[in-house]
């Protein structure tokens, strides 16, 4: 009868929508403590490091903040264990980019953090590395998009101009 009586009490809050209201984040939090949290809103972990360009050549790379650290305290100071990563659309962190040659892109990126950031594609020769391209400034809660084409094949880098330890990745050219 106790079985019975907590089966019809739990059906009636899934009914009524209280399970439902609760939000993702605390089951996410539940599954696995030890992986860093994405605090963006409708992204899903991907644990691949692939890009993905949308057949209009367009990447979209968000700046994420992350928490690296094991049981940390919720009431930690603000900004002592920030992180910050590029996203893309399939929620991998940091991920390669896969571009042709002689194509244009158009590279849209959101900031739904707190932090400043600015996106930097660079190039690496005889041991000096070279600005190739650079986003605006992307203030908190703004957005940019610019254009991007190369004509070299081979390897570039992004980073952030203010998290360049943190927010980079690979650009493969072919």
């Amino acid at each position: 009868m106790a079985y019975r009586t907590r089966m019809l009490i739990m059906a009636s809050l899934i009914v009524s929508g209280i399970y439902s209201a609760l939000p993702i984040e605390v089951f996410a939090n539940l599954i696995d403590e030890r992986k860093p949290l994405i605090h963006n809103v409708g992204m899903s972990e991907n644990t691949s490091n692939a890009s993905t360009v949308s057949s209009n050549n367009t990447i979209i790379l968000n700046a994420a903040e992350v928490r690296e650290e094991e049981g940390e305290d919720e009431t930690a100071e603000k900004g002592k264990d920030e992180a910050y990563r590029w996203v893309d659309s399939t929620g991998a962190e940091n991920p390669d980019l896969n571009i042709t040659s002689n194509t244009g892109y158009t590279i849209k990126i959101d900031n739904p953090t707190d932090a400043e950031h600015q996106l930097i594609i660079d190039s690496k020769s005889n041991g000096k590395t070279s600005e190739i391209e650079k986003s605006d400034e992307i203030k908190p809660g703004k957005n940019v998009e610019f254009k991007f084409k190369t004509d070299k094949v081979g390897e570039l880098g992004y980073h952030c101009k203010y998290h360049p330890d943190m927010m980079n990745g690979t650009i493969n050219v072919s």
